[in-house]
């Protein structure tokens, strides 16, 4: 060995020097799941759908009211401007009694034989129109002949919809060596993996909750869960205007009253892309809007929660909801379901290595579509 020259130094006989290092991983990568959280965690549907047995396939029955409008079936290219004969497109729905209104024409029906139906035109002084083949009608009363006899009418029938539960998987894997080896911040790396490997997995459901198309699957492809997209149908409207200057909230209250008029009430939970909260924030956090005295130090607003006409709208910000649109929703009428907990199980041992493996199966289950909306083409 070689003599050095003094000073001694930290820059010489290094080897031994002990390595400064915590004893503690640090991990920033976003893993929370708001969306799954804000419904009721991932088993939330089991207590609101009252579901009583298990299986791949999960269903959910739904009813309506008797509908409230309908089509005429004339003829083509029939028109008729006094004939109280008329024909229905669905002979169920019309019962004597009933009272149509037809443009600006009231009509009252005294019999109906399998969807041809007798009428007095121009009830109440209105003026009979010219009615076309198809044009639409609404039931807007009911007015029977006293001393009348009974009339049968139609009954809505009962419908089922449904999703399929997915299977999330992800193996963790280590030689035979490296449980053997010491190492900063874990005391088993298998176990921590797999502790890791949830969040992980966390993710992929939120995705799925924005992108999942339903799928029954087979021996050679997936089965697989719709997210949100697959379900809400009916109550659709912009948000391309969505910004300060167009207040953001009258657009969300268009959708509510989408929600409002199909029969919906309550209160409602918006899921949002952070970008856009921010710009639904500003649109409240203006001088119209917010008075501050002049010894505030602090200065913002948060908007947890809107109030609109229609039902009450609260907010939760999550990364991964598309930023192009805004699911809102009735809570009591969405929710996961669970199959199979997460489960941490030993694979066989094929070699000198150990495997596990994180699996779990569930579904997402949205009842009564037309108690939700969906802002659409949100910029």
């Amino acid at each position: 060995m070689a003599n050095v020259a003094p000073p001694y130094s930290t820059y010489v006989n290094t080897a031994e020097n002990k390595r400064v290092i915590t004893d503690y991983i640090s991990l920033l990568d976003p893993s929370d799941a708001p969306f799954v959280e804000a419904i009721g965690g991932l088993d939330g549907a089991a207590s609101k759908f009252r579901f009583t047995n298990q299986g791949t396939l999960v269903e959910w029955i739904e009813d309506t009211l008797a509908p409230l409008t309908g089509a005429l079936s004339i003829g083509t290219a029939a028109t008729v401007s006094t004939a109280t004969a008329l024909t229905v497109a669905d002979a169920n729905m019309v019962q004597p009694g009933h009272i149509l209104l037809q443009g600006s024409e009231l009509m009252w029906v005294s019999a109906n034989d399998s969807g041809a139906i007798t009428v007095t035109r121009g009830l109440g002084s209105t003026t009979a129109t010219t009615l076309a083949t198809n044009n639409t009608f609404a039931i807007v009363g009911m007015a029977r002949l006293e001393g009348d006899d009974s009339d049968p009418i139609g009954y809505t029938e009962l419908s089922t919809n449904s999703n399929y539960t997915q299977i999330f998987h992800k193996e963790v894997k280590q030689t035979g060596t490296a449980p053997y080896q010491d190492r900063w911040g874990m005391g088993d790396q298998m176990q921590y993996e797999s502790a890791k490997s949830i969040p992980e997995m966390m993710r992929l459901i939120e995705r799925t909750l924005q992108y999942g198309v339903r799928s029954a699957g087979s021996t050679t492809t997936p089965r697989m869960m719709g997210g949100y997209q697959e379900f809400i149908k009916t109550n659709k409207a912009s948000g391309a205007n969505i910004s300060v200057a167009s207040l953001a909230p009258g657009v969300i209250e268009d959708a509510v009253e989408l929600i409002y008029n199909a029969g919906g009430s309550g209160d409602f939970l918006a899921i949002v892309n952070p970008a856009t909260y921010q710009t639904i924030k500003n649109a409240y956090d203006s001088s119209s809007f917010v008075r501050y005295p002049p010894e505030q130090t602090q200065f913002g607003t948060l908007v947890d929660r809107i109030i609109t006409p229609f039902g009450n709208v609260s907010f939760v910000i999550d990364r991964w909801q598309l930023s192009t649109l805004i699911p809102i929703m009735k809570l009591d009428n969405v929710g996961m379901l669970t199959l199979r907990p997460w489960q941490v199980e030993d694979l066989a041992k094929t070699g000198d290595a150990e495997k596990k493996q994180l699996i779990g199966e569930f579904s997402f289950c949205m009842k009564l579509e037309k108690s939700h909306a969906l802002l659409t083409s949100v910029s």
